[in-house]
């Protein structure tokens, strides 16, 4: 489970500033304590990430934290090919035990997948490079409102099969939906990664005309608990939802 947390290194720290940001996460509603395939990191570089796995398949949240971890901490390009066949062993080893049912090594088989988001902020020159893969996305607001979104922007486009970062040696069926850009930003800006079902309703949000601003979500475990919760009610899908604002 991905603690709440804020971090901001202090002014006499000779390395490079790392925006302040803030995430929380909701698990699906049902599902037990530990069940949660989102996994996003913030670390001591100006580098964040998020990875939603995809329930149906092999051991995702294992998937899910090799890539934000990757991208974050050890700030490889997780889409490079070779960076990738070298997570994907990553994973067959995490993964792997003789101790398991048949059923359970047969789905090994059929591997893990996950979505991904990660940006990489220039603090010097005001700029920001994002690259993701599937229906996590990053929002890039200005004033409470949505000036670019990716890899998906509209409500509508969200569906039951995005493309995925697949853990099976080779696989290169996410290539053609990688999405990436780099932009400008202005003091002031949110940068806000989040998982598909938080994306969705934030966008319905935008779309209909509303401001937004992910300053009030509360960030605490409990009141991003009832966040969650009253979102549901209005129409946001139940499905584990995190949400990292970064203000650089």
């Amino acid at each position: 489970m991905i603690d709440t947390r804020e971090i901001a290194l202090s002014t006499t720290d000779t390395r490079p500033r790392v925006p302040a940001a803030r995430l929380a996460t909701r698990r699906k509603a049902g599902r037990e304590s530990d069940e949660n395939d989102d996994r996003a990191i913030v670390g001591s570089r100006p580098r964040f990430a998020l990875a939603d796995g995809a329930f149906t398949t092999a051991r995702p949240e294992v998937w899910a934290e090799i890539l934000a971890w990757a991208f974050v901490v050890d700030g490889l390009d997780v889409l490079d090919l070779d960076v990738l066949e070298e997570l994907r062993a990553d994973w067959a080893r995490r993964v792997h035990d003789e101790q398991l049912p048949w059923y359970a090594l047969a789905k090994l088989q059929s591997g893990g997948a996950a979505a991904f988001v990660g940006v990489d902020v220039d603090v010097v020159g005001h700029r920001y490079q994002v690259v993701a893969v599937g229906d996590s996305c990053l929002l890039h607001l200005r004033a409470g409102r949505v000036i670019a979104a990716g890899p998906l922007d509209h409500p509508s486009q969200f569906g039951s099969r995005p493309p995925l970062i697949s853990t099976r040696a080779g696989d290169r069926s996410h290539g053609d939906s990688i999405w990436a850009a780099e932009k400008p930003y202005l003091s002031g800006d949110q940068l806000v990664l989040a998982s598909d079902a938080a994306a969705k309703f934030l966008l319905k949000r935008h779309h209909s005309g509303e401001l937004l601003d992910l300053s009030a979500v509360p960030w605490n475990d409990c009141d991003f608990r009832v966040w969650v919760t009253a979102a549901r009610q209005e129409g946001m899908d139940n499905d584990d939802t995190t949400i990292c604002l970064v203000e650089p």
